[in-house]
C-alpha cells in the first residue's frame, strides 16, 4: 500500500487545517521528507507555521500542487 505524502486542506479554515496537519504528522512513517500540505490561496501560511511551532520544519505548504514538484 502506497501512502501519500500530500494532504489537501484547500478550502478549510485555519483550525481544521492545523488539525489535519497534526493528525498527518502523528502517524507518519517517512519523516525524512516534508509533509506536503495543499492550502487555499488565501491561507496565511506564516501564521499557520507559527501555530505548528517546531513541527513547521516537517511541513511544506503550497497553494498549488505543482509547487511540491519543484521542492521535492
Amino acid at each position: 500500500m502506497q501512502v501519500s505524502n500530500t494532504i489537501d486542506c484547500n478550502g478549510l479554515s485555519p483550525a481544521p487545517t492545523l488539525l489535519r496537519i497534526m493528525q498527518a504528522l502523528v502517524g507518519r512513517e517517512d519523516s525524512t521528507s516534508p509533509l506536503n500540505v495543499l492550502v487555499g490561496a488565501d491561507c496565511n501560511c506564516e501564521s499557520l507555521a507559527v501555530s505548528l511551532g517546531p513541527l513547521a520544519q516537517d511541513v511544506q505548504l503550497a497553494s498549488d500542487a505543482k509547487q511540491f514538484a519543484a521542492v521535492n
